[in-house]
């Protein structure tokens, strides 16, 4: 992300709800229509071609880590290698997101972080103050980093200084030069000079540049200058590097294979080949990059192939949330599927191997990063990025000692979003979430070419999956997860042989009036729980229904949009509906409906989304950020009669419900705001006074919890909140039920 952290920015950009996923949970997506089957990409993974240890540069976040909100430190070892942060003037901390505010949180971890001093230039673009305040400016900031040089990959002088030195920089008679470009060139040597001066070995990272697209001539140019003055002053970064902020993660590699590093060779820099720095990869323009996990694996498959030695995520979201990869809740800050694949990647041990798409110019389709770990003789493969069938394909088992039945397991890092959201920006889905689900976890057989090929039909773009591959063994168990042909049945049929089924068993023949399947589950509180169920509706042209029933009582049904490939023994997608559950042991019948589908299993786990007020309809009122955050976070200005925050909500059944609403009242008396359900008035939710607002240094800790009871009808409900007395804003709102 470009924008320092002065200047606030409010952007809410509707995207496209990507729909229709298979081998994948949504939440409550809309049902698809079915469409004729495109052929299957094909991704092959050579356990042959090695090549030694996995760089895993793409872990790395832009102000990933911040005082506040306080970044919890053992999900950031989990999931990070790399930090960008704002650097600090000596004695510094104020800035939550400054190098010397989250020094505390890296010491002692192998997370080190990027001090970017140029943030501390001021303004954006950065306001140009003269010489002799950016020399003092320069001077503090290595004089701070002395106190945590363990912590540092480098120092990055500048950030997009190839635009971005403003407020009369390019018509400083005291900066000599005659074009922008040559005054930057010195401005660099005399900034390098002024490091090297109070710190002779710390790692110098540039030029860092904004835009470099090799195959444009001048920007080739422009790195050809810089490269030619850093050599003639002896002032050569120890690490090159720039943004990529564009869609395409083939822009990375293109540049650095063919424009960068001839030059570098042709003008013989010192050190080559030098270590390449992404400063800040990907692109916000889609609202859909930022911690998806699907958006993420195409940039890190590039930077394995092409030898990037560290990249950060560019920030389109918010600061000290690694990337986007964790939520706010009430129990704190809790990870979420973009975690989840981010943890996987860092945990892969073993040997890198080789990995190659369909198509290898196609950059936008899915891709991954596989290893082979020979202590525990596992292939490990990470894929995701495409709408559509994949089938991944794994050569070389035989030589590895894998042959006959293998042990195959697949889960996915599910991408939520909220299809009843009056914005429906990708990025800001993402629900949290306490575990990966598991797709398969189940007995294939290696050919005898030693290859085996794992199906994914269909892959969810925005999702992330993990495949191991080892030796033959029984599925583990998984706390949330329910097999089909190990619940109750009424005429229906277990059915076994299924490679793609999970456990290799499913139910079918739920094709009469009294069929049905009833599960036994067990949830720890009482309250909404998200159902998963994984299916098969092999007629192509209409969905199916199942009825639900919990513990007798209807709730609803659950709908099987129609597959393009066949029944349970070939293909298997999923789909999810919320359920009302009580505290402990609870039945789930799923009953003959409309049209025909077979189960393979449900996965009940409590539902964990919050409807945010920044994405829902406003009226009258002011979408912002907390403090220091230069996205959405939350609707304030609810201060005039027609001011309202409308939220779109689901209810599992109807009945009475409890509305908690997450809010901020900065004076000391109670407010009040006018609740209404589908356009029926509904009572009033209070506010007592909190103290502070949300744009105050506490941020979200300045908020409270209110409740209001409502009654709802099955399906969704439109909740209005409208200006009552006094003033209070509005984070959120979440549903609980207690008395299914």
């Amino acid at each position: 992300m470009r924008i320092p952290r002065w200047v606030p920015l409010r952007a809410v950009v509707a995207a496209a709800v990507l729909t229709g996923a298979v081998g994948v949970a949504q939440l409550r997506a809309a049902d698809a229509a079915p469409t004729a089957a495109a052929a299957a990409s094909t991704i092959t993974v050579d356990t042959d071609r090695q090549f030694g240890t996995l760089r895993k540069a793409g872990l790395g976040t832009l102000f990933g880590v911040a005082a506040a909100p306080d970044t919890p430190r053992e999900l950031m070892i989990a999931s990070q290698r790399y930090l960008s942060q704002h650097q600090s003037a000596q004695g510094d901390a104020s800035y939550p997101t400054s190098t010397e505010a989250v020094v505390g949180k890296l010491r002692g971890t192998d997370v080190k972080m990027i001090g970017r001093y140029n943030d501390l230039m001021g303004g954006w673009p950065y306001d140009w103050k003269g010489t002799a305040d950016w020399y003092a400016k320069v001077d503090s900031a290595t004089r701070s980093i002395q106190a945590y040089k363990d912590v540092l990959l480098a120092v990055a002088p500048f950030n997009e200084p190839d635009n971005k030195l403003q407020g009369g920089f390019a018509q400083d008679a005291a900066v000599p030069g005659t074009t922008y470009d040559e005054k930057f060139n010195w401005l660099w040597t005399q900034t390098f000079r002024r490091i090297r001066a109070i710190d002779p070995s710390i790692p110098i990272m540039g030029p860092n540049y904004e835009f470099y697209l090799g195959w444009q001539p001048a920007l080739q140019t422009k790195m050809r200058d810089f490269l030619v003055n850093a050599r003639n002053t002896g002032t050569v970064p120890n690490l090159i590097g720039w943004h990529n902020l564009g869609q395409s993660p083939g822009d990375v590699p293109e540049t650095l294979s063919r424009y960068y590093r001839p030059l570098e060779n042709e003008l013989g820099i010192p050190g080559r080949p030098l270590p390449v720095v992404i400063e800040e990869y990907g692109s916000g323009a889609a609202k859909d990059f930022e911690g998806v996990p699907g958006s993420m694996i195409k940039h890190w498959a590039e930077f394995e192939r092409y030898d990037v030695d560290h990249a950060m995520m560019g920030i389109y979201t918010n600061p000290g949330l690694l990337g986007n990869t964790l939520r706010r809740t009430s129990a704190g800050l809790k990870p979420n599927a973009g975690w989840q694949m981010m943890a996987w990647y860092k945990a892969m041990t073993g040997t890198r191997v080789d990995v190659s798409r369909w198509d290898t110019r196609h950059y936008l389709a899915c891709d991954g990063v596989a290893s082979w770990d020979g202590g525990n003789r596992t292939v490990q493969v990470l894929v995701g990025g495409e709408d559509n069938d994949v089938d991944v394909r794994v050569l070389g088992l035989a030589r590895r000692g894998l042959t006959g039945n293998v042990r195959v397991r697949v889960d996915s890092a599910v991408w939520t979003v909220d299809p009843l959201a009056t914005d429906r920006n990708v990025q800001a889905g993402g629900d949290w979430q306490g575990a990966p689900l598991n797709l398969l976890d189940s007995t294939m057989t290696v050919d005898a070419s030693g290859a085996l090929t794992v199906p994914i039909h269909r892959m969810e773009g925005y999702n992330g999956y993990r495949i191991l591959i080892s030796p033959a063994a029984g599925p583990a168990a998984y706390p949330t997860k329910y097999e089909a042909e190990q619940a109750q049945r009424v005429n229906a049929a277990a059915r076994s042989g299924s490679a793609v089924a999970s456990g290799n068993g499913w139910v079918g023949g739920i094709d009469f009036a009294d069929s049905a399947v009833t599960f036994t589950v067990t949830a720890a509180a009482a309250g909404i729980h998200t159902m998963t169920v994984r299916y098969a509706n092999g007629t192509t042209a209409a969905n199916a229904t199942h009825t639900v029933r919990v513990n007798g009582q209807p709730q609803g049904s659950v709908t099987y949009p129609a597959v393009t490939s066949g029944w349970a023994n070939s293909e298997l997608r999923t789909t999810t509906k919320r359920v009302a559950l009580r505290a402990g042991t609870n039945t789930i019948t799923l009953g003959k409906g409309t049209g025909y589908a077979e189960l393979d299993f449900i996965d009940v786990r409590p539902d964990t989304h919050r409807y945010e007020a920044e994405l829902a309809t406003v009226t009258n009122a002011r979408i912002g950020g907390f403090r220091w955050n230069e996205f959405p976070d939350k609707v304030g200005g609810i201060d005039f009669p027609d001011s309202a925050v409308e939220f779109a909500v689901e209810a599992p059944m109807t009945g009475t419900y409890r509305l908690e609403v997450g809010y901020a009242n900065g004076t000391t008396a109670t407010s009040t705001h006018l609740v209404s359900v589908n356009g029926g008035a509904a009572g009033t939710v209070s506010y007592p006074g909190t103290g502070a607002w949300f744009d105050g240094p506490t941020q979200d800790r300045a908020g409270r919890v209110a409740a209001v009871t409502v009654a709802l009808t099955a399906g969704t409900n439109r909740i209005r909140l409208r200006k009552g007395t006094g003033y209070a804003e509005l984070d959120y709102v979440e549903l609980k039920k207690t008395d299914a």
